[in-house]
């Protein structure tokens, strides 16, 4: 994916071009680029998946090494998904948080979608909201 801004270059405002750069990271990343989490993750980066709250051992993930650790992990166990941001990114810079639509598509038919909600700090996402649907929607 190309990055029109670097998230780390912010001095605090948070613009759109920065919310999209943001999410395009963040979607290769699930898309098996794990090049620099760092540049865009927060050291203290957390991510809550809201879908099942029976089993939140997901909310022990910590720092940009332990959900590309996951996210590695949930890769093998499913091979071919492609992750793609659907639509533009909503951002408020006030709040410091970004949100967009996201699908995944793979094998055997999969066609998923979700909704991710960033707070953003520093210019890197420190935390993350993932609701997944179990089927896509079309626009």
């Amino acid at each position: 994916m190309t990055t029109t801004a670097s998230p780390t270059s912010t001095t605090g405002t948070l613009t759109p071009a920065i919310g999209s750069t943001l999410f395009d990271r963040w979607t290769a990343l699930w898309n098996g680029d794990f090049s620099d989490p760092e540049a865009f993750l927060a050291p203290d980066f957390r991510i809550r998946f809201g879908n099942d709250p029976e089993n939140a051992a997901t909310d022990e993930i910590h720092g940009p090494a332990g959900i590309v650790s996951y996210v590695a992990t949930f890769r093998t166990e499913r091979p071919g998904l492609r992750y793609a941001v659907e639509g533009t990114p909503l951002v408020d810079g006030a709040l410091g948080q970004v949100a967009s639509r996201w699908y995944v598509t793979g094998p055997g038919g999969v066609h998923k979608s979700g909704i991710d909600l960033f707070e953003v700090a520093d210019g890197r996402i420190a935390t993350v909201w993932s609701v997944t649907g179990l089927r896509r929607f079309a626009s």
